[in-house]
């Protein structure tokens, strides 16, 4: 239990950090929301709503994102003994499906703009994408400085950076229309931005898949753990090593090791944890010691 405190207190303080973040980024992304969804329907812009659709989905995910780093970080109970970390990766997965959803609905409203065209008013086009624009990268700037302290906060700083890419498109947009009049180009940005947002979305529902099914984290070599643990004395060999996530940054491993002398098990795992975590970050570490003749 103790151990587990520890982890989770480690855990809070990066929660504090990345609640910090995220509180901010809701904030800013929630107003930039509000100001294209008025402007897409005053100008007539599909490109600009696509954009607030894209920012809804964004506000939703962080905001999503947010309550699940809170609630992360309550303590573990007698029927939860690995606490709440798993809340994020399920609000990951379910930020990730709403994003294709917002995507279908962006791509099925540009083809039918293709076929009917209405008129748009690129003057308020371009003065509310501009504003969204601005605001966009103050946002990313912003979190720029926090995105190392939680993958939570570079998710949210990846989903800025894609809708500020949006947010240009619409500014490029709004300009050659007025000057081209070819309002055509109102859809295509729309389908450029529904690319964006189901990028985002799979890249997120992968992530949150690859823990549910306890695969090795992608920032750590299980080959590179296994040569770790073989290298210490006594240790001659191992079976049975597992390598998992309970959520992003919180990292588990189980293993057998045979070793030839068990008076030095307790040194031996002292020494096991001790680099196991400095070394690749794993804290929940579960060794079971068999002697070679075993």
């Amino acid at each position: 239990m103790e151990h587990n405190e520890r982890i989770l207190s480690e855990h809070n303080v990066k929660s504090w950090k990345a609640r910090k973040g995220l509180r901010y980024a809701v904030v800013i992304t929630g107003i930039i929301f509000l100001v294209e969804l008025v402007g897409g329907w005053i100008s007539g812009s599909l490109a600009l709503m696509a954009d607030a659709g894209h920012m809804a989905t964004d506000l939703l995910a962080l905001m999503i994102g947010y309550l699940a780093v809170t609630f992360s970080g309550k303590p573990s109970t007698r029927q939860r003994s690995y606490g709440y970390f798993r809340l994020e990766i399920i609000a990951a997965l379910i930020n990730g499906v709403i994003l294709c959803i917002a995507a279908l609905v962006v791509t099925v409203e540009a083809w039918k703009r293709i076929s009917q065209p209405i008129e748009i008013e690129t003057l308020q086009m371009l003065l509310f994408g501009m504003i969204g624009l601005a605001a966009n990268v103050f946002n990313a700037f912003f979190l720029w400085s926090e995105k190392d302290t939680s993958v939570n906060v570079k998710a949210a700083y990846i989903h800025i950076l894609s809708d500020l890419a949006g947010s240009l498109g619409v500014v490029c947009g709004a300009i050659v229309i007025r000057l081209t009049g070819w309002t055509v180009l109102d859809s295509l940005i729309s389908f450029f931005i529904a690319v964006l947002i189901v990028r985002s979305a799979l890249n997120i529902i992968k992530e949150a898949v690859d823990v549910l099914m306890e695969s090795v984290p992608k920032e750590l070599d299980i080959g590179d753990i296994e040569k770790t643990l073989l290298h210490f004395d006594h240790v001659e060999g191992l079976h049975d090593l597992h390598v998992w996530s309970l959520t992003n940054g919180v990292n588990a491993l189980s293993c057998h090791l045979r070793v030839n002398n068990l008076d030095e098990g307790q040194k031996l795992l002292e020494a096991v944890h001790r680099e196991l975590k400095e070394k690749f970050n794993i804290d929940h570490v579960t060794i079971q010691l068999e002697y070679s003749d075993f």
